[in-house]
């Protein structure tokens, strides 16, 4: 049976068990709309100024030159292309939007989805590996200017490759849905995946949150880069976070004050 979904301003349709879709996760796909669209209106107006409240070593200007009416998006885990036929309908001023995923099932939907929302001169499908597809482009002058990852379960097998294949000043959004590790039912876990001990305590998503900036922070000073938290939300089963991600390996070094 094919269901047939609006939402925004897409409407996609897809054969029942044929892709993943969350309904509960609508508020999920609104949120990165606004914030994506705020994003790229600060870039086409220079806007920076949440630089003044960090220290003077922390504040990055960098070139607007190659984000102006040239803003490629990165769908990592497309499944049926909601996500990014979104962006293509809601978003001004994107240039590319790139929708992949691994299932062939996946493909054929957001092809199809595309056709029919009249986007496809904005939106390509990919059918390969989400974090292959980010190690190809660590390059500088193919680097993505905003990536989103929304997996089932644990981000932090994506993070390496993320923080690599984002242009400087770039946008990462990522969720984790794996919250009862996070908040502290498998401690152990939480340190293999994360690289942190999470805790059962009242203050659990928050530190949640804290433990995935944590392990963001640690991947991208490996490459004399660091993240700029923007937005960070604990909303029902899942947790997510907005960070800008910057070059500066003298402004890395200083990390180990933020996350001590």
């Amino acid at each position: 049976m094919d269901l047939e979904i609006k939402e925004g301003k897409a409407k996609i349709t897809f054969r029942e068990g044929s892709v993943f879709y969350n309904p509960v996760q609508e508020f999920n796909r609104d949120l990165s709309v606004a914030v994506l669209k705020t994003f790229v209106e600060c870039q086409n107006t220079d806007e920076n100024d949440s630089d003044e409240q960090l220290p003077s070593s922390k504040k990055k200007t960098y070139s607007k030159e190659s984000f102006n009416s040239n803003i490629t998006v990165l769908d990592a885990l497309s499944a049926s292309g909601l996500r990014s036929i979104r962006y293509a309908k809601e978003v001004p001023m994107v240039k590319q939007i790139i929708a992949n995923d691994l299932s062939v099932n996946a493909i054929e939907t957001i092809k199809r989805n595309v056709m029919q929302n009249e986007v496809d001169h904005l939106v390509t499908a990919s059918q390969a590996d989400a974090v292959s597809v980010m190690y190809e482009h660590r390059s500088r002058l193919k680097r993505f200017h905003v990536i989103d990852l929304d997996p089932y379960g644990c981000a932090s097998q994506f993070l390496d490759s993320a923080v690599q294949a984002i242009a400087d000043g770039g946008l990462l959004m990522i969720t984790c849905t794996d919250v009862a590790v996070l908040c502290g039912n498998t401690p152990e876990s939480c340190f293999a995946k994360y690289g942190s001990m999470s805790l059962r305590a009242k203050c659990c998503h928050e530190l949640a949150l804290r433990i995935l900036l944590c392990c963001l922070e640690s991947r991208a000073n490996c490459y004399g880069r660091y993240v700029k938290p923007l937005i960070s939300v604990s909303v029902d089963f899942y947790i997510r976070v907005f960070v800008q991600v910057f070059t500066g390996a003298a402004v890395a070094k200083h990390s180990a004050w933020y996350f001590d």
